[in-house]
C-alpha cells in the first residue's frame, strides 16, 4: 500500500515502466501492491449469499484489468480508477450468479440487521456469534434468524438492484464502471486518500500485523495473541480501536 511520498513515487514509476514495457512481472507486482483494495471491496459484499473467496477471486481479476487499463498520464489516482472497476465486476458477478425469490419483508429487515449484529458480537465475544447469540441480541426467534440467513442470497439481489437504481439516477453506467473506471456516487469513500490510506497511515506495525492475521488469514484473537506474544485482551482492544478508526473515516 502506497503511503509515504517515496512509496507513491515508486508506484508511479512502476506504472510508467509497465506502460512502456507491458511486462507481466511489473503488472503482477502492481497487482500485489494493490491487492488490499480487492480484499476490502470483496469483504464489503460478503455475506450476501456468495462466498468471500469467490468474491475475492472476482475482485482480484478486476484488479488485474484495472492495472492493465490504467493510464497514469490522465492525472487520476489508481485507486480512484480501480475501485469502481472492481465494484462493477463484483456486481456483474452477482447479476450472473445470484437467484431471486420472493422474500417476506420481515425477513428482509432481519437480514439487513444481521451483518451489523454479527460484527458487534464478534468484537464483544471474540468469536463468530452463533444463531442463538444472534437471536438473543436482535430479539428475534432463532428460526427466523435461520430463515433470514437462508434467504440472504435472494435478498442480495434486491440490495444490489437498489444500488444499481441509485447509480442510474446519478447518471453513472455499469459500462463506464467497467471500461472507463469513472467514479460512482457513494464509492468515492473507498478512495485511498479518504479511507484506506488515511487509516493505514496511522496504524502501527503491530496493528497492521493484527489486521492481516485477523481479517486476511482469519485467525482467532487467541491465535493472533499467541503468535505475537500479546494477551488476548490486548489484541481485542487493538482490534476494536482499528474498527473504530475505519468506521470514523468511512462515515466522514
Amino acid at each position: 500500500m502506497a503511503g509515504t511520498p517515496e512509496e507513491k513515487q515508486a508506484i508511479a514509476d512502476l506504472f510508467r515502466a509497465y506502460g512502456e514495457s507491458h511486462s507481466e512481472g511489473i503488472r503482477n507486482e502492481l497487482v500485489e501492491k494493490h491487492l488490499y483494495l480487492a480484499e476490502i471491496l470483496a469483504r464489503k459484499y460478503a455475506g450476501r449469499g456468495v462466498d468471500y473467496e469467490d468474491l475475492l477471486q472476482v475482485a482480484s481479476y478486476a484488479l488485474v484489468l484495472a492495472v492493465e487499463r490504467f493510464d497514469p498520464g490522465k492525472g487520476v489516482q489508481f485507486t480512484s480508477f480501480a475501485t469502481p472497476t472492481i465494484i462493477g465486476e463484483i456486481k456483474r458477478y452477482f447479476r450472473d450468479t445470484a437467484w431471486s425469490l420472493k422474500v417476506p419483508r420481515r425477513l428482509k429487515e432481519i437480514a439487513m440487521r444481521i451483518p451489523q449484529a454479527r460484527e458487534r458480537l464478534m468484537e464483544e465475544l471474540g468469536h463468530v456469534p452463533t444463531v442463538q447469540e444472534l437471536s438473543k441480541d436482535l430479539g428475534v426467534p432463532e428460526d427466523e434468524i435461520l430463515e433470514a440467513l437462508e434467504s440472504s442470497r435472494a435478498y442480495s439481489t434486491f440490495s444490489l438492484e437498489q444500488e444499481a437504481e441509485a447509480s442510474a439516477e446519478s447518471g453513472d453506467s455499469p459500462i463506464f464502471e467497467k471500461y472507463l473506471g469513472t467514479e460512482e456516487r457513494g464509492y468515492d469513500r473507498f478512495d485511498t486518500s479518504t479511507v484506506v490510506q488515511n487509516v493505514m497511515a496511522e496504524l502501527s506495525d503491530t496493528e497492521k500485523e493484527i489486521m492481516r492475521r485477523r481479517f486476511l488469514q482469519e485467525m482467532t484473537q487467541r491465535e493472533v495473541a499467541e503468535a505475537l506474544g500479546l494477551s488476548q485482551m490486548t489484541v481485542s482492544r487493538i482490534e476494536k480501536a482499528m474498527r473504530a478508526k475505519f468506521r470514523a473515516e468511512y462515515n466522514k
